[in-house]
């Protein structure tokens, strides 16, 4: 129960945390947008705050479907918590999307309807392929560092440590291009929230698919490497 109820606070503080901060710095900047560099480093702190607060106290921080299945393959956790780890992770996006417009209500009034607040915006939309192979591609990086660092005995706080520098470089090197979601659930839940809450032809719904099945696919070319490997 701990594994479930550690995924549902961290996913709900790394998002509303990374959301939070998002609208503050859009508020300020306004109209100039953020660049890489803050993207990267904001939420890059939101998901080390979020790891080190569930992960040292219920010893897990997945807060993506993917990397609950992978560990789940990998017989790190049951197929049945991998289940509830999903459903966990889903309410709490929902929760933290809510509470973001709840908190910012007032300030996202005096900017222009924005979908990047809440879901992962491309540079370009019709760039299919680049953009897939871009999710696909950082996913990938971020399930190789998880499977190296489990070869070592690191201690929880370093691996922690180590993780969440490497999504935040990967958030900042693909950022630009795709808004780097690397995890459905960060993108499709705070998607729904927007498309319920402003203009459902403002949510690219069809958009959706590259941040849903760029990220299963990087991880499952890596967990597939993985088992290849290990069967030489």
């Amino acid at each position: 129960m701990g594994l479930i109820i550690g995924e549902f606070i961290g996913t709900y503080l790394m998002l509303t945390l990374g959301f939070g901060i998002s609208e503050i710095i859009n508020y300020f900047l306004y109209p100039k947008l953020q660049t890489r560099y803050i993207t990267g480093f904001y939420w890059g702190l939101s998901i080390y705050f979020a790891s080190l607060v569930t992960g040292l106290i219920f010893g897990t921080s997945n807060y993506n479907p993917i990397f609950s299945a992978v560990q789940a393959i990998n017989g790190q956790i049951s197929f049945w918590i991998m289940l509830l780890e999903m459903i966990a992770q889903v309410a709490a996006a929902w929760l933290a999307a809510q509470t973001t417009w709840t908190v910012w209500e007032r300030w996202l009034y005096t900017l222009p309807v924005n979908l990047n607040f809440y879901a992962t915006v491309p540079s370009n939309v019709n760039h299919h392929w680049r953009n897939f192979l871009w999710e696909a591609g950082g996913t990938a990086v971020i399930a190789i560092n998880s499977q190296v660092l489990g070869l070592f005995k690191f201690n929880s706080f370093i691996n922690i440590t180590i993780s969440s520098l490497v999504v935040a470089c990967c958030i900042t090197v693909v950022c630009p291009i795709t808004g780097a979601a690397f995890n459905p659930t960060r993108d499709l839940v705070p998607r729904a929230f927007f498309s319920k809450k402003f203009n459902p032809a403002l949510s690219q719904w069809r958009y959706a698919l590259i941040p849903t099945f760029g990220p299963i696919t990087g991880a499952a070319v890596i967990i597939i490497i993985k088992k290849i490997i290990l069967a030489i």
